[in-house]
């Protein structure tokens, strides 16, 4: 496939530092442009180009960001993220970032999984199991944003959470789950009056994410502290495009790690993406069009295998166990499918916590304290 004249571009830039290009090829990997190429001495790289956006701002934090945790990755962690070679100068002259890592081996997920048999998707699950409790011990600053390096001593650093739409993006790094989640009601009943057309219908998108707030207050005090107070690195974005395996079972490859943060253990631990099957990932709740890779039954096994993977663990697993409602409710407020009213958000709140209980006595104060 031909590259465009900024492919182009970056693609002589890197003969210009060295890079012996012997041919490339575009592929479909992650959120972005990829371009896999071959140098004169026979190894295998990959340049990911990464859009900018009209806020600069935000789309260079983002680019720094995750170069800055790969670069991190490939010194300190076994973590199976694509191991940073270099990254390309910045000009004026191209609308996009990029950067060159290794090679490596294994399809995306949502092409390799059809053909996986029953051991392979158990070994699949295993090996999640792995890389999220590798994730999970790495020490971060226990304060709930994204991460950065510092340059001067190598240190992980957490920045105000930069989230993958720019309108999303906060001033602040929160220091408790309490606070975090009341920037998220907030940011929910923006989304909600933004798409909701009409007094009635934002009146009724509101009082849909009051009772879920209002549910959430309560659920909180049943949580174990452990797993509530201790902030760990996660994964944002994780889906079917960017969660590289092989036909063994193994995954090979963690790709977009543009959508990383700080997040307390009862959101982190969390079980394979491909196998959720509650809040937006509910059939009864979800929108029209979303598919799964795998069947509910044939999914709660592999749950199962899952929890025995990792439950010499004993924070992320009791996270795991008791987080799932917590993290369903977080879920929707990231649900970018139509929704008018909350509606499914709605039906689903009843479903986990039952009938409605007393709410606010104004819709101002639906806020997590």
């Amino acid at each position: 496939m031909s590259a465009s004249s900024i492919e182009q571009t970056l693609l002589a830039q890197l003969t210009q530092q060295g890079f012996h290009i012997r041919s490339f090829r575009q592929r479909r990997l992650g959120a972005h442009p990829v371009f896999e190429i071959s140098l004169a001495g026979g190894q295998t790289v990959l340049m990911w180009l990464r859009p900018t956006s009209s806020d600069l701002e935000w789309s260079q934090r983002l680019f720094e960001s995750e170069t800055a945790l790969l670069r991190w990755f490939s010194a300190h962690s076994a973590v199976p993220a694509p191991r940073l070679l270099h990254v390309l100068p910045n000009s004026a002259r191209i609308a996009r970032n990029a950067f060159v890592t290794q090679g490596f081996t294994g399809e995306p997920i949502k092409n390799l999984y059809p053909t996986l048999s029953s051991r392979a998707k158990e070994q699949l699950v295993r090996s999640y199991a792995d890389f999220a409790l590798s994730l999970f011990d790495i020490n971060v600053p226990q304060t709930i944003g994204s991460i950065s390096v510092a340059s001067s001593s190598d240190e992980l650093i957490v920045i105000p959470r930069i989230y993958n739409a720019n309108h999303a993006h906060t001033s602040e790094v929160f220091p408790t789950l309490q606070k975090y989640l009341e920037y998220l009601s907030t940011l929910k009943t923006r989304r909600a009056f933004t798409s909701d057309a009409g007094d009635e219908h934002r009146f009724r998108a509101q009082a849909s994410i009051s009772q879920l707030i209002a549910h959430l207050r309560g659920h909180l005090t049943q949580l174990d502290e452990r797993c509530v107070r201790r902030m760990v690195l996660a994964h944002d974005g994780l889906g079917d495009m960017n969660l590289m395996v092989d036909s063994s079972g193994n995954i090979t490859g963690i790709l977009d790690w543009w959508m990383n943060s700080t997040l307390p253990a009862i959101l982190a631990a969390e079980y394979p993406p491909w196998l959720r099957y509650d809040g937006i990932n509910d059939p009864r709740f979800a929108a029209s069009k979303k598919s799964w890779l795998e069947t509910s039954e044939e999914s709660a096994r592999l749950r199962r295998i899952f929890q025995g993977a990792v439950k010499h663990n004993d924070v992320y697993y009791t996270a795991l166990m008791q987080g799932t409602q917590l993290r369903a409710a977080v879920g929707w407020v990231f649900d970018i499918e139509d929704d008018p009213c909350c509606a499914r958000m709605k039906q689903w709140t009843l479903s986990a916590f039952g009938p409605p209980i007393g709410s606010p006595p104004n819709d101002s104060q639906c806020i997590i304290t």
